[in-house]
């Protein structure tokens, strides 16, 4: 019987966002049991890029494993070059991924049967030195306006 996670090496896929994410900005995590954001300033399409009038949020679905690194550089790479000018990444053959997946599946290997065989990515979304990373199910990415974002306009206040 083959391993489920086969000995390869990490890299990026890279997912091209809807919304061009502040390359130069901030990222806020708002994480609990129930929920997984990750918001950000956006830039609009005009030339030079100015602050839009609006936030981005990506929410992740069945979230339930983060972390957070503050660097300037990330260690993990496409195999390829850079596609898009926003985006978000999966990082194929994660060893995080295995990791965790792990540790869950031992302490809650009855329960977590019918969780296990989802298919849960390794997500990285990149800030100006820092990532988040989070294993999810999927995500998805929405428009906040400012007057709507709260405490969360700062990520496009100049």
């Amino acid at each position: 019987m083959q391993n489920k996670f086969m000995s390869e090496e990490q890299y990026l896929f890279e997912i091209e966002l809807p919304i061009w994410q502040d390359p130069q900005g901030d990222l806020i995590l708002e994480k609990s049991r129930e929920y997984c954001y990750v918001y950000f300033g956006c830039w609009d399409k005009k030339s030079p890029p100015n602050y839009a009038e609006y936030i981005g949020r990506i929410e992740f679905i069945n979230a339930w494993s983060v972390r957070s690194l503050d660097v300037e550089f990330y260690d993990i790479h496409p195999r390829g070059e850079y596609l898009y000018p926003s985006s978000i990444y999966i990082i194929k053959n994660s060893e995080w991924f295995k990791d965790v997946f792990n540790i869950r599946n031992e302490y809650y290997s009855d329960s977590w049967t019918k969780w296990k065989d989802k298919n849960y990515k390794h997500y990285l979304v990149k800030g100006h030195d820092n990532y988040f990373e989070i294993i999810a199910e999927d995500f998805e990415v929405k428009k906040i306006d400012k007057a709507q974002a709260g405490k969360y306009a700062v990520l496009i206040e100049e």
